[in-house]
């Protein structure tokens, strides 16, 4: 992924955080309103592809990746405080991370 397409994700993961509460505080909602934007721009009906298919062809496709949509919302929320998610997500979210740095130190089986 070029540096622009990862800018011109961010700048639309920023757009629809700032329009919608709830994308906020949940990756999934805030990645299907993603691919919806994106759907549109490009003339795509969405709700056409299997799951399988969009899984292995997104990138093909001109579709972003789940996990930039994810960096791309937290990048977003350390820079704008009033972005961030209700204070429930947020506190969840922050003990998933102390947990998971806790389990990326074990040792592998």
């Amino acid at each position: 992924m070029t540096k622009q397409k990862l800018k011109s994700v961010e700048a639309l993961v920023k757009e629809i955080l700032e329009s919608d509460e709830m994308a906020r505080s949940d990756d999934d909602y805030l990645y299907l309103l993603v691919l919806s934007k994106v759907a549109n721009k490009k003339g795509d009906n969405l709700w056409a592809f299997s799951f399988g298919y969009f899984q292995l062809s997104h990138r093909k496709l001109g579709y972003p990746p789940f996990e930039t949509v994810r960096r791309s919302r937290q990048k977003i929320q350390r820079k704008f405080p009033e972005l961030r998610a209700n204070k429930k997500v947020a506190d969840q979210r922050e003990e998933n991370e102390k947990v998971f740095r806790e389990y990326a130190r074990e040792e592998v089986c």
